[in-house]
């Protein structure tokens, strides 16, 4: 088996030509890795650098995995088959962030491996952010073009449907061991709902018709994750909960926030589209 060191411009599409698109990729991915690296370097990770580096960690794996999948439906909604192209970049660029996540809480015990083990075993929130672990390894190890001729088109499809399980588990992970805040986290899971939505809207995403209902399922699911984080988490009545929602002179609530952040993405997508299809009319 020879390997080519051509395999690791990943800024080169599969015919070997530079890739804006993956050029642009890249820099996105390693940006917060650049970032993390002046914060250690410069001294900024507060007074418990390596748990504020684990927590960037994880909340960057969140992020690009909620990325991978939004690939899908930002293509329906732009008409960019080419999008494509680098979403397995994105999603192996997750895993890494996982397993880095996970790296430094074992670093954080010390590197008692037994003691990680029984952490696992008996903190729910920890068990399934392993799980999730697991199921993005298994999707990074078989995202290679020699894994899906090996496994077929069907079956390499099915395993990759898992990405949205995975996702539910990465999230129910996020909120389980939030304290104080869950804003970051609704917003994460308004996106991800938004983007669901997008693909159930049909082929097209449905068009502006479908980034609207996406906007609003957007707000539905940053909405509803907070509330059940405080319900569950305070036992505080439900309905002054739901109606913060709409109550700006403390804050502008995440289900907002990822209502305004899916409508944007995906009216600049539409303008995409819209721009492909009259260059060509």
């Amino acid at each position: 088996m020879s390997f080519s060191l051509t395999a690791l411009l990943f800024w080169r599409d599969r015919a070997g030509r530079f890739s804006p698109l993956r050029a642009a990729t890249l820099v996105g991915l390693l940006a917060p890795l650049g970032l993390l690296l002046w914060r250690t370097a410069s001294g900024d990770l507060g007074a418990r650098p390596l748990t504020e580096a684990l927590h960037f960690c994880g909340d960057r794996a969140i992020e690009t995995l909620i990325a991978a999948i939004a690939i899908t439906p930002l293509r329906r909604l732009s008409a960019t088959a080419r999008l494509v192209d680098v979403r397995r970049m994105i999603g192996v660029a997750s895993f890494l962030w996982a397993a880095a996540h996970l790296a430094l809480y074992v670093v954080d015990q010390a590197g008692d491996l037994g003691k990680v083990a029984g952490e696992i075993a008996v903190r729910p929130y920890l068990l399934i952010g392993f799980v999730a672990l697991i199921g993005l390894a298994a999707l990074a190890a078989t995202s290679t073009d020699r894994m899906i001729r090996r496994l077929g088109g069907p079956r390499w499809n099915r395993l990759h449907g898992l990405v949205h399980p995975i996702a539910i588990l990465a999230l129910v992970h996020v909120f389980l061991q939030v304290r104080l805040d869950p804003g970051w986290a609704a917003i994460v899971a308004g996106l991800a709902t938004g983007g669901l939505a997008v693909r159930v809207a049909g082929r097209d995403g449905g068009g502006a018709s479908g980034l609207a209902g996406a906007t609003i399922a957007a707000w539905i699911g940053a909405a509803a994750s907070e509330l059940v984080w405080f319900a569950i988490k305070t036992k505080r009545p439900i309905a002054p909960i739901a109606l913060a929602n709409f109550d700006t002179s403390f804050r502008i609530a995440p289900s907002w926030w990822a209502a305004g952040l899916l409508a944007l993405i995906g009216l600049t997508a539409l303008a995409w589209r819209w721009r492909s299809q009259k260059r060509y009319t």
